[in-house]
């Protein structure tokens, strides 16, 4: 599998070189807007009602609507001075933390992370701590022009990198109104447990398949076979990868790390950390690409 970017865990003083993968990928059938008549793909325009003609992109800016129909315009240059790309090609951990203490309401989007380089010893070591301590990494990992958060947890023999919300893009439970509700009785409780008994089972995702998609995929062989298609235009696009460096003198670098808990991040002596600017991830489909 090819990388979206190369770059690194940063831990304490410890740099881990690392790759990150794509975690899933949508299947949900994706279907394209056509013309009735002719059966003609249909194009989707950057028009100007005011002006009445179609914009090339170097003829947009974007904004912020302030209050109804006032805009606060922004450049391209501006909006680059405000990201926040210093963790760019960094997955930098900020904390360790128990998995239980987080609502899976947070998580957004998971990816995988793997080694790179010759030597993944630290990438083990890293990975074997938090299997042993039963505990997760709170990272922060910069995606285009923002700085998310994100679990690192060890999953398999890799890392799983869940991206998450932030705790403000949660609604709250005491938004929303509840009608009023008698207490169950104990009847109702006994029955409601046998039925729960009785549908307990071990999860396992294979037995719950994609009906939907079943049903759209029988219907365009089918569609096939009966000659109603017409041929239309595919692109794709691919993906490069970058090398990174090996960690050396682990056992003092975590030493140092120790030594300089509670301290300023930065330090006499201290080289500032290598950069590694991530390639955006072109695969066709994707809802999300890493900043360049």
């Amino acid at each position: 599998m090819r990388a979206i970017w190369t770059g690194e865990i940063a831990f304490g003083l410890v740099t881990i070189p690392t790759k990150l993968y794509s975690g899933t990928h949508n299947l949900t059938p994706k279907f394209h807007l056509i013309h009735k008549e002719c059966g003609t793909r249909v194009q989707m325009v950057r028009r100007c009602p005011k002006c009445e003609k179609d914009l090339a992109w170097d003829e947009i800016d974007k904004a912020y609507e302030v209050s109804k129909g006032e805009y606060a315009r922004f450049t391209k240059e501006e909006l680059a001075e405000v990201a926040e790309d210093e963790a760019a090609g960094r997955i930098e951990i900020v904390e360790f933390i128990e998995p239980a203490e987080v609502d899976l309401a947070y998580i957004e989007k998971s990816y995988w992370v793997g080694a790179s380089g010759k030597n993944a010893h630290s990438f083990t070591l890293l990975r074997t701590v938090l299997e042993k301590s039963g505990r997760v990494a709170l990272a922060k990992v910069a995606l285009r022009t923002r700085t998310r958060l994100a679990l690192l947890r060890p999953r398999e023999h890799l890392f799983s990198l869940d991206m998450m919300r932030f705790a403000d893009e949660l609604v709250g439970a005491r938004d929303i109104e509840m009608p009023t509700a008698r207490v169950p009785t104990d009847k109702e409780l006994k029955l409601a447990e046998t039925l729960v008994g009785q549908l307990t089972a071990k999860f396992d995702p294979e037995k719950h398949p994609d009906e939907y998609r079943a049903r759209v995929a029988a219907l365009v062989d089918e569609k096939i076979e009966n000659h109603e298609t017409k041929a239309g235009d595919v692109s794709t696009s691919g993906a490069g990868k970058r090398g990174g460096a090996d960690v050396i003198d682990l056992s003092e670098l975590l030493m140092r790390s120790l030594k300089a808990k509670g301290k300023p991040a930065k330090t006499a002596g201290r080289a500032a950390p290598r950069r590694v600017v991530p390639r955006r991830f072109g695969r066709t489909g994707s809802d999300v690409g890493f900043s360049k």
